[in-house]
């Protein structure tokens, strides 16, 4: 990784090894106890108005969402103008696969599987 420094590569191999994977989405949690109701106010004549009812229990949650696989990446740089590459060869490994979750009916779904590349500028 490169970040603000000029960086010249020569005859080299860069090498990466595998990516990691996503995360699994976690499991549903249980709705939780409704509120409790307020208090019945003053109606002015000396007379008070019933209190409020309670809250229902809350719905069950989802599954947490699943996390993307990771980048294998050969040269992370900043500056555009600070990187130069000559007689440079790459062997990436594979990036990472998405994780597993599940939607409201069951379904299985993926996050998104990562990249392979050999160069990545970050943004600023």
């Amino acid at each position: 990784m490169a970040l603000h420094a000029k960086v010249t590569v020569r005859d080299s191999v860069i090498t990466t090894l595998r990516a990691g994977p996503g995360g699994d989405g976690g499991p549903p949690e249980e709705g939780g106890e409704g509120g409790r109701g307020a208090p019945g106010g003053a109606v002015g004549d000396g007379t008070w108005s019933c209190g409020g009812g309670n809250g229902g229990y809350g719905g069950d949650g989802g599954y947490g969402g699943p996390g993307r696989g990771g980048d294998s990446i050969g040269i992370a740089y900043l500056d555009e103008d600070q990187l130069t590459l000559e007689g440079v060869t790459y062997q990436l490994g594979p990036p990472g696969k998405g994780g597993v979750s599940w939607d409201w009916s069951g379904v299985e779904i993926r996050g998104k599987d990562g990249n392979a590349v050999k160069t990545l500028r970050f943004p600023e």
